[in-house]
């Protein structure tokens, strides 16, 4: 199929833009075939060792990739990506946003803003004033984010970027708490601890913070591995141990952490956070299936979650919105913000609870909690009914 006229303008648009190095960002959504798992791929130029490339996000359903090509394979593969992969694009350069709109007969509407954007810089390799530096860094190279010389692989960026946000938004809230005693800090569900390794690095050796943190991971292989690099870092108060969640006990816990504990993991984290009376609780919630499929298709929002993909974040949204009146009412203040971008994962909000000597008015949040279960006529919610 020949090329629609401004299909061919705007590739053309692409390249010049790249060539004079004001392409900023390309976006390409609206996949042509919908049985593929690719969702989108983002695009943008970035400066390594090897020399200006353009570097392909490419977001799967349930993975992202990352591939760096040269000019002219990258600028090939948009050619053919553009109007038969992809249908709608975006192409960001610094004085103006490039929207390109194709229908399915490969006609082509091009739609032209313009703005003012400040170039950022392409250099990759450069590492910038992160809190968690890969140079000399054992763990981060025992873990596969950094290479023998201590740089950041390409595919490891958005990964290396989350470490150092995480560890960027928890140090603020130990500021909130006395620092003159030993903190007991459990991280429920540590998986292959890249954020436990981090977190004990910056607050042990870097704020000066006395910690013991203990990773709790069900996976033994996880847990051995985690082990070992602990060993070989000479972290001797960070540990790691093989158990579900739902048996571990501890004698006192000052900070919990759940990051994407899975569906009701998350609750039963919270649950032990607020046993424990701990000072803070940390949660990235994930999955959240209890709720939605309890949601009542008779309540008085079906409207809202007849179609599967509202049904999923009304599902998300009601279940934290309870959480979050729980703990509150439990004597936490809560916040709940964006972890990362949700460009480099969709699993980006975070939920943290400070514990404070406030009174609540726990009859007023009982009814909130009531009456949004009856909206959407939820039975029951697994926190709730833990808290009993």
């Amino acid at each position: 199929m020949s090329k629609h006229p401004q299909l061919i303008e705007f590739i053309d648009l692409i390249k010049s833009s790249f060539e004079k190095g004001t392409l900023i960002k390309i976006s390409m959504s609206k996949v042509a075939n919908r049985t593929d798992d690719l969702k989108m791929i983002y695009v943008n130029p970035v400066e390594l060792k090897s020399g200006l490339k353009l570097s392909f996000k490419y977001r799967h359903a349930t993975k992202d990739e990352v591939k760096n090509f040269s000019k002219k394979e990258a600028l090939d593969l948009l050619e053919e990506l553009i109007g038969n992969s992809f249908l709608q694009i975006v192409a960001n350069t610094a004085e103006e946003e490039h929207q390109l709109l194709i229908n399915k007969k490969g006609k082509a509407k091009h739609i032209t803003k313009k703005h003012k954007i400040a170039l950022k810089t392409l250099n990759h390799d450069k590492e910038k004033n992160y809190l968690i530096k890969s140079e000399n860094n054992i763990y981060l190279k025992e873990l596969g984010i950094c290479d023998t010389n201590g740089r950041v692989k390409d595919k490891q960026q958005d990964k290396f970027r989350q470490i150092n946000r995480y560890v960027e938004l928890l140090s603020h809230w130990f500021e909130k708490i006395d620092p003159t005693k030993k903190l007991n800090i459990v991280d429920m569900g540590s998986g292959k601890g890249y954020l436990t390794f981090a977190l004990y690095d910056y607050l042990k050796n870097h704020l000066g913070i006395n910690v013991s943190i203990t990773g709790v991971e069900l996976r033994k292989n996880l847990v051995d591995l985690c082990t070992k690099i602990s060993s070989d870092c000479h972290f001797k108060d960070l540990k790691f141990i093989s158990k579900d969640i739902r048996d571990f006990t501890a004698e006192e816990i000052d900070v919990i952490i759940a990051l994407h504990a899975c569906d009701t993991a998350t609750d039963l984290a919270i649950y032990q956070g607020i046993k424990a009376e701990a000072k803070l609780i940390v949660c990235a919630p994930c999955c959240h299936k209890q709720v939605r499929k309890d949601m009542g298709k008779k309540s008085q929002f079906k409207a809202l979650t007849k179609h599967g993909i509202f049904e999923e974040r009304q599902a998300e949204m009601l279940t934290d919105t309870i959480r979050s009146l729980l703990m509150e009412r439990e004597g936490f203040n809560t916040k709940v913000f964006e972890f990362i971008s949700n460009e480099h994962t969709q699993k980006n909000v975070m939920m943290i609870g400070h514990h404070t000597n406030s009174k609540k008015d726990r009859e007023k949040i009982n009814n909130e909690v009531k009456q949004l279960k009856e909206a959407f006529n939820v039975q029951r919610h697994e926190l709730e009914d833990l808290l009993g």
